[in-house]
């Protein structure tokens, strides 16, 4: 691996640790109102499959053997039960001389995935006489289960220089892993050895920064100021070796490695000060906030969002409009839970309005989510500017914060917008212009904007040029219209639709599924016989079936027993049983012999 390779790869690392995140996005109202509380899936049991696969391990076919090893494995993965009976036939393929290195391989996965610990001796075994590739899949898991035997093999190879490069990385991981401190010495030899290898290195290091607590700072030191080889392998070494040292002495390596010109040891120093604590990276974010990598950024962001004050809160909004996508997103995200503190809320309102008035699509993309999601209604003027958007995200973005808000003032921009924009769909039918305009219409459901039925009205009867999105929430929003109220004409329309069965156009499902709840949010009652006799005694777990199921219940008052779970399989497998009218003779496997 080149020394850039290797850079780009700690870049990468550094980024995605330690900044998980929900972010905000455009949702819809209608899929969760009315919410039917879907019942969880039944997996059915598949103790066939399971015995098949025994059966498969004991022939000659080297495939059949690796196939049943590798469905053994995923169906572990899947939940299936009672597979720890497979672990001896897949030992016996994982030690016998004559399996096929790829069954022997396939089996070593099925009784990792099985975590069966007790075969960790024949695992050991097969990993040291059987190749590197062997030694790959099974050293780790060893590690993970702490398999004491095989310490004095990873550090008799940190003591030969004969080692091959990938066995000695197993080594130095494995022993990282189990924290095995008398290889400590070595460790930091390997790591200070400037003729060795930057990956050798570099996984050294770690293992020594993990390994110790306090006693690397001089050798870090010695590290960030040594020139004889690449000097960036050597001060990702010096961090890592800081991995868990909290000294001054240590802090203070880390803060001249914080203003590093290389992008990935500052942003790599900068999150081990963020361990620590933040507060030692507020006298860097000035400048990292400026830099051209997005993770020094992220870094400086972070110390803001950690430890904010009101005029901290006003410089990182900023990023807001950060030109990559997580760093923006991250960044709305954390101010919206910021808000909920009183002290901030105003300061969080306001700058997020500041950047919504700019002109820059991503800014303005977040900044709209974000005060859709704090419900800010005085910025409901700019958003509906921002309905005219070209581009996709904001067009969208503003509708769905509109909808949020609900402010009654925003009610006739949104009406004049979807009427605008159902012109255009004559010409183009864009997926964001279907998404905005059944934002557009929960907006009007939500706040019972009655003034937009004439309108709604039009998406009624089976068009696809006004997209599937826009009819259903056009169609949700009747409902809330005319809640508790039937309206007998809209009431023949909607079940027109649902009992519409023509082959082209196809009238969609879901359209089908929402005149269905309107009919019963309108507590149209004259149609309950019809929905009691589509419904069957039993209701299925399906959302078609627990929309009626709730329809009948507002139009009657009726309560109906839980709903029939459905039930399903883990998939689609190499081999399965014969089905019990097509199986001749009794007991026959379902492998021929």
């Amino acid at each position: 691996m080149s020394h850039q390779s290797l850079v780009y790869l700690i870049v990468a690392l550094v980024f995605l640790s330690g900044v998980g995140r929900a972010e905000i996005r455009p949702d819809f109202l209608m899929e969760s109102d009315p919410d039917f509380h879907r019942l969880p899936t039944i997996k059915n049991p598949m103790p066939e499959h399971v015995r098949i696969w025994i059966e498969v391990l004991a022939r000659p076919e080297i495939d059949y053997q690796r196939m049943a090893a590798e469905s053994i494995a995923v169906a572990h993965e899947k939940g299936i039960p009672d597979l720890n009976k497979a672990v001896p036939p897949l030992e016996t393929v994982l030690t016998a001389p004559s399996s096929h290195p790829s069954a022997r391989f396939s089996a070593a996965r099925a009784l990792i995935a099985l975590e069966s610990r007790s075969s960790s001796e024949k695992l050991f075994d097969v990993s040291q006489k059987y190749g590197l590739d062997l030694r790959q899949l099974i050293e780790p898991a060893l590690a993970e289960w702490n398999y004491l035997p095989i310490r004095p093999v990873w550090l008799k190879r940190l003591e030969t220089r004969e080692t091959r490069p990938r066995d000695l990385v197993l080594a130095i991981r494995g022993i990282r892993r189990v924290n095995e401190t008398s290889a400590s010495t070595k460790l930091k030899q390997l790591t200070l050895d400037l003729i060795q290898t930057p990956e050798i290195r570099l996984e050294a290091a770690s293992a020594a920064g993990e390994l110790a607590e306090t006693g690397l700072e001089v050798d870090a030191d010695r590290l960030i100021h040594e020139t004889r080889t690449p000097s960036i392998i050597n001060r990702h070494c010096a961090v890592r070796y800081l991995s868990r040292h909290s000294s001054e002495s240590a802090r203070k390596i880390l803060a001249e490695l914080a203003t590093d010109r290389e992008p990935s040891v500052a942003a790599a120093a900068l999150q081990r000060l963020h361990q620590i604590d933040s507060a030692l990276v507020l006298p860097f974010v000035e400048l990292a906030i400026q830099n051209n990598d997005v993770n020094v950024r992220t870094q400086a962001a972070l110390a803001y969002l950690k430890l904010p004050t009101n005029d901290r809160i006003r410089s990182v909004a900023e990023s807001l409009d950060d030109l990559h996508p997580d760093l923006r997103k991250l960044v709305c995200e954390r101010l919206f839970h910021i808000a909920k503190q009183p002290e901030f809320e105003e300061t969080i309102q306001s700058a997020a309005m500041e950047i919504l008035s700019r002109d820059r699509w991503r800014g303005q993309e977040q900044a709209a989510l974000l005060l859709g999601e704090l419900g800010h209604k005085p910025a409901w003027k700019r958003l509906a500017e921002l309905l005219e958007s070209p581009r996709r995200e904001v067009m969208i973005a503003s509708a769905w914060s509109l909808r949020k808000i609900a402010d009654p003032e925003s009610i006739p921009a949104i009406i004049d917008k979807i009427r605008r924009q159902m012109e255009i769909r004559k010409s183009n039918q864009a997926q964001e212009i279907d998404l905005q305009v059944a934002h557009l219409f929960e907006a009007c459901g939500r706040m019972v904007a009655k003034e937009a039925e004439p309108v709604a009205l039009m998406y009624v009867p089976k068009n696809i040029v006004l997209g599937e999105r826009s009819r259903c929430a056009a169609i949700w929003a009747l409902g809330w219209f005319h809640a508790g109220d039937p309206d007998r004409a809209l009431g023949r329309q909607l079940i027109e639709r649902i009992n519409d069965n023509d082959v082209l156009p196809v009238e969609s499902f879901d359209v089908k599924r929402f005149c269905i709840v309107t009919l019963g949010r309108m507590k149209a009652s004259e149609y309950a016989a019809e929905f009691r006799q589509n419904l069957g005694k039993v209701t299925s777990n399906d959302k078609f079936s627990l929309s009626k199921r709730w329809a009948l219940t507002q139009m009657t008052g009726e309560e109906f027993p839980d709903p029939i779970p459905e039930s399903a399989g883990y998939g689609i497998w190499f081999l399965d049983p014969i089905p019990p009218k097509a199986a001749s003779g009794t007991g026959d496997s379902a492998i021929s012999q």
